[in-house]
């Protein structure tokens, strides 16, 4: 059956078979959330670059559809992104009325934007006779358009990767663009390429305050190596990106996990939902699943909170809410005492620790053949450690054992886990630090365990539930 292999994620997008990776052109429209992706309809191999397609209604069942984009005469479709163009400022559309218009790179002698639009609700799509928009430059790596409407210059948008730095564009109609500023170049991390920008204005949690944001995908030199993804906080006037921090301050990651990489935001939505791919082009096409190759993350709602005067990204994870919920309150942990429960897998788990931990505690994830994937947290020390050196390791000397974070000056105590067939997103302090990392057991996660390794421990709070599947 379909999407019922063994190894298949339950609660992650796959498709059904061949390679995925990126997210382009998410967009919500007429009811319906697209997910559209880099895909090889021919191979398990980052080859022959198409918009894969999938809708959902609520964020978290996906509906896998035709390819939506392919190749032609300019090359490859490459990453981007899509927007309802509702007041039909490009003209494209014969209704008058507007629709989708996917803006995304043409992968050819050299790497140039292009457009096309949809009148039947994304599932087909018209490129524009004049591709491409924004024609080549001397810049290689020029690539990954995100767009979006600023209200307050009445224009769209472009944030657009270059290599080592960010270039923005505006338009008043998605087809004639014109060069704003550039942003990046004197800023840490450039051993990577840039990739898959992201421009958001979010809310800032408790406040009427809202922030702009500008995300950034590096390909290589993230803080477990590899793949990752930081962002900068600051402001956005229409013309140019003024970062809070300096190019000598610390990078603020999104992830510091080993396997979350080119996140990108839905357009057209009231709060803000992105996802990202689940995995690191380190090992990207050894990963040992089959048919198909790579997994999207869970969907994650995002905002901004402050503390100390500085802004921080948060994310919480979208779930659905119809698996038994089970609760316990009040639970005793000492080194000799480990709290144990039996769970099916894929599962959510919430943890609510005492304030002030001064010790070692963590939660083990245990299959039915006894492997076993550690989560220490460590509040002294302000990090945590997972250890994942059990299951299917070897197909890449680049796939750790360890994966180390910072808890970014909170202390750890509370902790929701989802953890899937081959996959844990841990969520620290309601989502302030996050981790996603793939896990290739030969079983199934059947129990976890609460322990404390020198100290006794209390965990004011507790829950967990079986998650359903996103197929049914």
């Amino acid at each position: 059956m379909n999407y019922q292999e063994y190894d298949r994620p339950k609660v992650h997008f796959t498709p059904k078979k061949n390679w995925m990776n990126d997210p382009n052109g998410l967009v919500y429209f007429e009811g319906e959330y697209h997910l559209f992706f880099q895909y090889n309809p021919s191979s398990n191999n980052h080859d022959n670059m198409n918009w894969g397609h999938a809708v959902s209604k609520d964020l978290y069942h996906w509906e896998e559809l035709d390819t939506a984009i392919k190749p032609d005469e300019l090359g490859t479709i490459f990453s981007g992104s899509a927007v309802v163009d509702k007041n039909n400022t490009s003209g494209l559309f014969e209704s008058g009325s507007g629709g989708i218009v996917a803006i995304f790179t043409h992968d050819g002698a050299s790497q140039q934007q292009s457009i096309a639009y949809s009148e039947d609700n994304g599932r087909t799509f018209i490129k524009y006779d004049g591709n491409p928009v924004i024609p080549n430059t001397e810049i290689v790596d020029f690539r990954d358009p995100k767009v979006f409407w600023h209200e307050d210059s009445e224009k769209w948008v472009m944030s657009l990767a270059c290599g080592d730095h960010i270039q923005f564009f505006n338009s008043p109609n998605l087809i004639d663009w014109t060069y704003l500023s550039s942003f990046g170049k004197e800023y840490r991390s450039h051993i990577g390429v840039w990739e898959c920008p992201d421009l958001l204005y979010l809310p800032v949690e408790g406040s009427h305050e809202k922030k702009w944001v500008l995300i950034i995908s590096i390909n290589d030199d993230g803080p477990n190596g590899g793949s990752a993804m930081y962002y900068f906080t600051g402001s956005f006037d229409g013309q140019s990106f003024q970062p809070d921090q300096s190019p000598e301050d610390d990078l603020k990651w999104v992830d510091e996990g080993k396997d979350f990489y080119a996140a990108v935001s839905w357009d057209n939505t009231d709060e803000k939902y992105w996802i990202g791919w689940m995995n690191n082009w380190q090992y990207a096409e050894s990963v040992p699943v089959s048919p198909w190759r790579s997994a999207m993350s869970l969907v994650r709602r995002i905002s901004i909170i402050e503390k100390d005067g500085s802004f921080l990204l948060k994310q919480t994870p979208v779930t659905n809410d119809n698996g038994k919920l089970e609760k316990e309150e009040d639970i005793h942990v000492t080194p000799e005492s480990k709290a144990v429960y039996n769970i099916e897998s894929p599962s959510e788990l919430n943890i609510q620790v005492q304030k002030d931990v001064s010790d070692v505690w963590g939660v083990d994830f245990i299959t039915d053949k006894e492997e076993l994937l550690r989560l220490e947290v460590d509040p002294v020390n302000d990090q945590y450690i997972l250890h994942r050196d059990t299951g299917r390791t070897g197909f890449s000397n680049d796939f750790p054992e360890k994966i180390k974070g910072s808890l970014n000056g909170f202390d750890g105590s509370q902790v929701t886990a989802v953890a899937d067939t081959s996959s844990v997103e841990l969520f620290f302090d309601n989502g302030v630090t996050v981790s996603t990392n793939l896990f290739y057991p030969e079983g199934v996660i059947s129990r976890f365990e609460i322990w404390s390794k020198a100290e006794k421990l209390q965990v004011e709070a507790l829950s967990f539930r079986t998650l359903h599947s996103i197929w049914n």
